[in-house]
């Protein structure tokens, strides 16, 4: 009981930090009397990407000891955990793909308005874009979304619907403009969910991290390669 509250209380306090990561620039542009808005849009995503990795450290600095360890057991067995984590990746991505196509077909919502964000902002910052979507974001999400929500629970079948479920629901509700939009909760949460399994088989939180990686970057390079086509 001990342990789960203090799980609990790591991860509100992670939770609150991520949501309002941008305190950490918006609080010294307010001492230098600088209107955010004034500055150019690279130097936006800029500020956005030290304050993902102010987190990056605040993470390190809490989980330094499982991170070490996992990474250490992650180096000794990664192709067994490579394969591992392959199959529930490419069964979270079939079931993300499945559901997308079904929402498309029946549903007035084409397209979900959190890749619609993604592409415009891929556009005018392509790198940025890469480093914050790519390498920041899956490292920051799976310790977040699986590791410090899933420490909460301890029947771990739960975790994984929970987890993923909570995955979805935060990549969708900030960008949410009508009802439907809500639907995308599910192919998110299935994609989330494909992670959220590898933590719960081999509790290495480096395995979806790698394919969440992996994921991210493959989808923006051939954004950014179809924008220079196009």
């Amino acid at each position: 009981m001990k342990n789960s509250l203090k799980n609990l209380g790591i991860f509100i306090i992670l939770f609150f930090i991520f949501l309002y990561k941008d305190i950490f620039y918006l609080i010294p542009l307010k001492v230098l009397n600088i209107n955010f808005d004034t500055l150019s849009y690279n130097m936006q995503i800029f500020l956005s990407i030290c304050s993902s990795l102010i987190l990056v450290i605040i993470f390190i600095i809490i989980y330094y000891k499982y991170l070490k360890e996992k990474f250490i057991e992650y180096k000794k067995n990664i192709s067994n955990f490579l394969d591992l984590g392959l199959k529930y990746y490419l069964v979270g991505l079939f079931g993300m793909f499945i559901f997308n196509i079904l929402i498309m077909l029946f549903s007035p919502v084409k397209e979900a308005n959190n890749e619609v964000l993604v592409q415009e902002m891929l556009k005018k910052a392509p790198i940025l874009s890469f480093i914050s979507a790519s390498i920041l974001a899956p490292f920051l999400e799976e310790m977040l979304f699986r590791k410090s929500f899933g420490d909460i629970f301890k029947n771990k079948k739960i975790m994984v619907i929970a987890s993923g479920l909570f995955f979805g629901f935060l990549h969708v509700i900030f960008s949410i403009k009508t009802p439907w939009d809500l639907l995308y909760i599910i192919p998110y949460g299935m994609l989330g969910g494909g992670f959220a399994y590898t933590l719960y088989k081999k509790d290495n939180i480096f395995i979806p991290i790698t394919f969440h990686f992996l994921h991210n970057s493959i989808l923006i390079i051939l954004s950014i390669l179809l924008t220079v086509i196009s």
